[in-house]
């Protein structure tokens, strides 16, 4: 096996997926590799991209600033930009995780521990949760501590910021790791409080971590998962129908 290299990684997920039908699927699966492409357009710099049936890898040769500011920008911007002309019934919504560290390619594809650190923090509880608690969110991103700690944290660009960032522990079989959320469009996101902390605070005071924008008095819909999940309103995309609100 050749000698590691250092690169960026990006692992992007579509939420509920698996209750799409094939045809709901391949859609979906549309939509989501032309938000790719439009993200790539901010950067040459990809070394390697594997579609994972509902998401995608990305192996960035830049550095993660540039991933988190040029390529998660794109991606937030896209996928709110569907949303926004699609309608309810054929949201998509996103899981997007970024971390670095070094990577090697063999005959059979790329591995590494950190490269199996991304695809974890993607599925992660408490990231699955924040987007499911997100009513209103496009999408829901995750980095981890070493990113947040090094260079989210020190506000070096003013798209990466750690205003929005709250951390959550990641249980695995043998280890736990603290890894930190942000939903776009939420002062915090909505974390289990028992295991959630926002950046620059010890403690999290109850109720304070699901703040979006106030949502008009007159709005009828009301959404808890989108593409693959439940409405109030029609019959969503490769979700059900549910009484009441979220």
């Amino acid at each position: 096996m050749p000698e590691p290299t250092l690169r960026s990684f990006l692992v992007v997920d579509v939420e509920n997926s698996e209750s799409l039908t094939n045809v709901q699927g391949e859609a979906m699966r549309a939509t989501l590799y032309r938000i790719i492409e439009d993200a790539l357009s901010y950067t040459e710099s990809l070394v390697a991209r594997e579609d994972r049936g509902d998401g995608a890898l990305l192996i960035l040769d830049v550095p993660v600033l540039d991933v988190l500011d040029r390529v998660v920008g794109a991606m937030l911007t896209g996928v709110h930009d569907h949303n926004s002309a699609a309608g309810p019934m054929n949201w998509l919504r996103l899981r997007i995780a970024v971390h670095e560290g070094y990577v090697g390619r063999d005959d059979k594809g790329w591995s590494s521990d950190a490269l199996t650190t991304t695809f974890r923090m993607n599925s992660a509880d408490g990231v699955k949760y924040a987007l499911e608690h997100a009513s209103r969110a496009d999408a829901v991103v995750v980095v981890s501590d070493p990113v947040f700690s090094g260079l989210v944290r020190h506000s070096y660009r003013a798209t990466v910021t750690p205003d929005e960032y709250a951390s959550v522990t990641m249980h695995s079989k043998t280890n736990k790791q603290r890894i930190w959320v942000r939903v776009p469009g939420y002062r915090q996101p909505p974390l289990p409080q028992s295991d959630s902390t926002p950046a620059g605070s010890t403690q999290r005071s109850a109720g304070s971590h699901d703040t979006p924008a106030p949502r008009p008095d007159n709005a009828t819909i009301y959404t808890r998962n989108f593409i693959g999940g439940n409405a109030v309103i029609g019959t969503q995309v490769g979700g059900d129908n549910i009484n009441g609100q979220p």
